[in-house]
């Protein structure tokens, strides 16, 4: 260790602190508030101007064999949530991780609401999605109540909090986690020593270099990122910084189709997700849209795609029937699977208007020439796609159902792009979340968790269990906490 290193942590500390978490999002506030109330001091770290992350945007977190689930006559066990996770990874998952989770999270159901959160529904995204668990929690407010929650807690605690800080490195001496140096808004420097550092700071989403590079996907540069504008890598790289190993599935990411400029509670986009006609860029059909019943899966067949982006086609029937009758699939809670898309003639109107990303044609010729794809090529397509409807069996893709044909004009044509939430599972964790370096041993003081932690997932996010992602960050949250009020008054087990 060199010694401006050795002077920074003995000499030149602003403060000193049992923990500093850095992150302030739903894993790191976790943390934070556990390790408080576990009579450790603590400092919470956030290089955004408000708490939350991508926590904030969430609806509910996943549970297994909760009291939430049993007074609704919902049966998960433990068991179920631990197969489920293992099997949609293909067992790329660490089985370690997954069984520690699944073993704690109906806990965390318990210490929120002690904190005075209520749950107003435990349910699954789309009921005709294959595989899904009832596993998702929704709390009265959703995550944004949680956080809510956490921050009062926080504070009540008397953990400091420093927003608009951003950590740059970690510190280390004599072998094990020393503290912490950052820059406040004004750019000054902020030197924080640390029995612990947590880092929890959402992955990197928002950093197209590092998706690109982890990804592989050929259109990650211009991939549109709705999720934290913070999570930008910067925990991976502080925590590679200190040699840290990286865990194999690093580039797992949450990607979900969305018209580009739109949000989640757009009802033109609710109409792109619908399992009906999907081409791609040429206009030629490509897939079995049945897999928009699971978003997560739908947006990773999006952004394997060459030109990354496919067209929703619909005609004046569907989109009767999805204003009078509802959606086949939601958007979350955010637009709930059968709602009535009241919304979109309007919306598709002024969409159309705008003329980029969805067309209207009185004939399939003329939405072709909308669209920039050759009509013959369209017109072929649809009708071999309509002769599948008629006949009631898809023996191309096999989509077992929803086979609407197209033949009602006037005709639209929507442009789904995908855009990433976030990414999950960054570096390789221990089941008590420390920081595994390249010797597979523990770095004595460093913990990881929520969404740059590893191990929960394999290649993609898991959607059959609803919340997952969101219930390992307040989970690994709070088990991270726990092991270091451990540690820290029994020194000799570091």
């Amino acid at each position: 260790m060199s010694e401006r290193t050795e002077s920074l942590v003995s000499d030149e500390l602003d403060a000193s602190y049992d923990v500093v978490v850095v992150g302030g999002g739903g894993s790191g506030l976790s943390a934070a508030v556990q390790a408080a109330r576990n009579g450790l001091t603590v400092a919470l770290i956030e290089k955004m101007p408000v708490l939350g992350g991508c926590s904030a945007f969430a609806e509910g977190h996943a549970a297994f064999g909760s009291d939430e689930q049993a007074k609704r006559g919902i049966h998960v066990t433990k068991q179920d949530g631990f197969n489920a996770l293992l099997d949609y990874s293909h067992w790329r998952a660490d089985p370690a991780i997954v069984s520690r989770y699944v073993d704690n999270a109906d806990k965390t159901v318990e210490i929120l609401r002690d904190m005075g959160i209520e749950y107003e529904a435990v349910k699954v995204v789309a009921v005709d999605a294959p595989n899904e668990i009832y596993t998702w929690h929704i709390p009265e407010g959703q995550i944004a109540r949680v956080i809510e929650v956490l921050t009062a807690h926080a504070r009540q605690l008397g953990v400091d909090i420093f927003l608009e800080t951003a950590v740059e490195r970690i510190v280390m001496a004599e072998g094990r986690v020393a503290g912490v140096v950052a820059k406040d808004a004004d750019g000054e420097p902020v030197r924080l020593g640390a029995g612990a550092v947590v880092v929890g700071t959402g992955g990197f989403a928002g950093n197209p270099e590092m998706f690109a590079h982890y990804t592989g996907y050929a259109t990650a540069r211009t991939m549109v990122c709705i999720g934290s504008p913070g999570n930008t890598g910067d925990g991976l790289s502080m925590m590679f910084g200190v040699g840290a190993k990286a865990f194999h599935s690093i580039g797992t990411s949450l990607i979900i189709p969305l018209m580009h400029g739109k949000t989640v509670m757009s009802h033109t986009t609710c109409a792109g997700v619908q399992p009906y006609l999907w081409l791609d860029s040429s206009g030629r059909r490509f897939t079995n849209e049945i897999v928009g019943l699971n978003s997560g899966d739908a947006g990773d067949v999006l952004a394997g795609l060459q030109d990354g982006y496919a067209w929703t086609i619909l005609d004046s029937a569907q989109v009767d029937h999805l204003v009078a009758d509802g959606c086949e699939v939601g958007l979350g809670e955010f637009i709930v699977t059968g709602t009535p898309l009241a919304n979109l003639p309007v919306e598709l109107a002024a969409d159309v208007e705008a003329g980029e990303h969805a067309f209207r044609g009185d004939t399939l010729d003329d939405l072709a020439r909308a669209m920039g794809v050759a009509p013959d090529v369209l017109t072929i397509e649809v009708a071999e796609y309509n002769t599948l409807c008629h006949a009631g069996a898809d023996t191309r893709f096999y989509k077992p159902k929803y086979l609407l044909p197209v033949e009602k004009a006037p005709f639209h044509a929507i442009r789904m792009e995908p855009a990433v939430i976030i990414t999950m599972g960054g570096i390789k964790i221990n089941d008590d979340m420390q920081v595994v370096g390249e010797d597979d041993l523990p770095i004595p003081g460093l913990y990881s968790v929520g969404c740059d932690a590893g191990g929960l997932f394999g290649e993609s996010y898991a959607l059959t269990v609803p919340g997952a992602g969101c219930g390992f960050a307040l989970t690994s949250g709070w088990l991270a906490a726990d092991h270091i009020a451990d540690t820290l008054k029994a020194p000799a087990l570091l």
